[in-house]
């Protein structure tokens, strides 16, 4: 009977320690994976703010190129950016519309750094100025100068609120949304 008993407490101590081991692998299981959750929740931590410090000078760059380049598009800027003294009409207005789209294409990154509504407005403003640009030119330029027709670009141009002055509202609006 003694042997009996001493197997059965034996068979208890086991399976006491059998229970134990499992209940502690199953804690330490349980404690290293959370220590692992708060160590990424603190790495991504780091990373939003490490990218927020290297993206954030770069969007606020890009929304001061874009406005620059809406800017330099004005009619007024334009002209007095690309007039040469002996040019005839038709060369001003193609010089005119290479600058737009060279400048354009010179900042076709920028779209990554601001909404898609407001690249959609820098679009349209380009296209409404190089549109100008084109309908005013006569089939027969050389009835026209320059200066005249640089006149007729700034007439155009004045009352009415242009796409240009539109897009320059809406980066603005922008933002001020973004980063206040």
């Amino acid at each position: 009977m003694e042997t009996v008993a001493f197997i059965l407490i034996a068979v208890i101590f086991v399976v006491a320690e059998i229970v134990l081991g499992y209940y502690m692998l199953h804690q330490t299981k349980e404690f290293v994976t959370n220590e692992q959750k708060k160590t990424l929740l603190e790495i991504q931590k780091i990373s939003e703010a490490e990218t927020r410090k290297v993206v954030t000078p770069i969007q606020l760059q890009s929304y001061e190129r874009l406005v620059l380049f809406l800017e330099r598009m004005k009619p007024d800027n334009l002209v007095l950016r690309c007039y040469e003294p002996d040019m005839s009409t038709r060369l001003l207005r193609d010089v005119m519309i290479k600058n737009i789209r060279d400048e354009y294409e010179h900042n076709l990154s920028q779209q990554l750094y601001i909404s898609s509504q407001a690249w959609a407005y820098i679009k349209n403003a380009k296209e409404e100025i190089i549109n100008i640009l084109n309908s005013l030119t006569p089939k027969d330029s050389e009835n026209i100068t320059p200066t005249a027709y640089a006149g007729l670009i700034f007439e155009k141009m004045t009352g009415s609120q242009s796409q240009i002055e539109i897009a320059q509202e809406f980066l603005k609006k922008e933002i001020q949304q973004r980063f206040n």
